[in-house]
């Protein structure tokens, strides 16, 4: 009888603590999707349906200076959802000199190090054309604190990471459609980043 009563007692643990844990994934899978899709809290952002007109064929060793570029882009990326994503973006009022101060002063906003990347993947059709673009971006972002700057930086370096650059481990959500390596048949948002451009640009 104790050993029935032992068996009932271990599986009704077993069916909570693997509901529990259940739940516990729900939840970090969430926060995990909604992590990345919208800079602001303003959830009229939207992703485009269409996938890539084209992707590059790149097949690069990790340690060449191709490799190496690419994997900068992906830190790249991790850093801007680090600081933009999940609502992140809305600390970045042009006012709020700390947290401008402290983003600008790491490398993700150093144009030499897209004009790097652009020399390292000049065989990537449509990349040295990004690089210009985030260079432009960077100086509106260092010139200006517009946090916009930094909203299309991220839209930018994501779909490069998650779409140009996959990898094994790479799960493909949110395409903004926003480059020229992995252009989109859906331009509205590269058309709302060029007027952004257009209407913004440095000297």
């Amino acid at each position: 009888m104790r050993v029935k009563e032992n068996l009932i007692g271990a599986a009704i643990a077993f069916v909570l603590i693997c509901g529990a844990g259940a739940i516990g994934a729900n939840i970090v899978l969430k926060a995990m999707d909604s992590g990345d899709k919208t800079e602001t809290t303003d959830t009229s952002e939207s992703t485009v349906k269409a996938q890539p007109l084209h992707v590059p064929k790149v097949d690069f060793a990790a340690d060449s200076t191709e490799g190496k570029a690419i994997a900068k882009i992906k830190e790249y990326h991790a850093a801007f959802d680090l600081k933009v994503t999940g609502g992140g973006l809305d600390n970045f009022k042009p006012e709020n000199d700390k947290a401008w101060d402290e983003f600008l002063a790491t490398e993700v906003f150093d144009a030499k190090n897209y004009e790097a990347f652009g020399k390292a993947l000049t065989g990537v059709q449509g990349l040295q054309i990004d690089m210009n673009t985030l260079t432009e971006l960077a100086n509106i972002a260092r010139k200006k604190h517009d946090p916009e700057a930094l909203r299309f930086m991220h839209r930018i370096l994501h779909d490069l990471d998650l779409y140009a650059f996959p990898n094994k481990d790479t799960v493909q959500r949110d395409y903004w459609g926003v480059t020229n390596t992995v252009p989109s048949g859906d331009n509205t948002n590269r058309e709302e980043l060029d007027k952004y451009l257009a209407a913004t640009k440095t000297k």
